[in-house]
């Protein structure tokens, strides 16, 4: 079966403050960041989640696995590697990475292949931050034995400070949504009128008072 492979145009600025998440891996001293989880691999790659797998993962006898390999102060060698069903989104929308890959199918060859590409463009490999509370472990043990005497490190951490300050557009998007989100609760509780009794009372009912009459 041929692969599909989507190539990105490389002329995308970066989505992200690369220049702290280089001090942030530097700090954590990290070589290479493994980002596997759905929410960060989003925010690197800057681009929409891929549509077949935006709410459930599982696959057959595995699962979805989109995998970014982010090398510090180096990302013109960044790779993305994801899905097959992928290819045809990340060709209308390529994202900033030089090699996007929708070749996988599953997490143990997602993985495998992340790590080939990136190890092809004579990236150093002997830090590497992964996501652990994110890396299924048969993924996590193939990473492990295609990378003998590297050091895997949590590099949870490291993402969360990443995305903990938000930019100008971010901070709008957050106001907006906030802001929706109250005023569908207020016309929501403007148009509720009074409640009425119900007639099955799960404890008891209040009998009527007596008329005056």
């Amino acid at each position: 079966m041929q692969e599909n492979v989507a190539r990105a145009a490389g002329s995308r600025a970066i989505p992200f403050d690369a220049a702290k998440l280089d001090r942030l891996m530097e700090a954590a001293g990290l070589d290479v960041l493994v980002a596997t989880s759905k929410h960060n691999v989003q925010y690197l790659l800057g681009a929409e989640r891929a549509i077949f797998f935006d709410y459930m993962d599982a696959l057959g006898v595995s699962r979805y696995l989109p995998v970014l390999v982010y090398p510090k102060g180096a990302p013109e060698h960044a790779v993305y590697v994801g899905h097959r069903l992928e290819t045809h989104q990340r060709s209308v929308a390529p994202p900033w990475v030089a090699q996007v890959r929708t070749e996988s199918n599953g997490s143990v060859d997602a993985v495998t292949r992340a790590v080939s590409l990136i190890r092809d463009a004579g990236v150093p490999l002997k830090r590497v931050g992964v996501e652990m509370a994110f890396l299924p472990m048969d993924a996590g043990r193939a990473l492990a034995d295609a990378l003998p005497g590297a050091e895997l490190k949590d590099a949870l951490l490291v993402l969360e400070r990443l995305r903990a300050v938000k930019s100008p557009d971010e901070l709008a998007k957050l106001k907006t949504a906030s802001e929706l989100v109250i005023a569908s609760m207020l016309e929501v509780i403007a148009g509720h009128g009074r409640a009425r009794p119900s007639s099955n009372c799960r404890t008891p009912c209040a009998s009527p008072k007596p008329s005056a009459g």
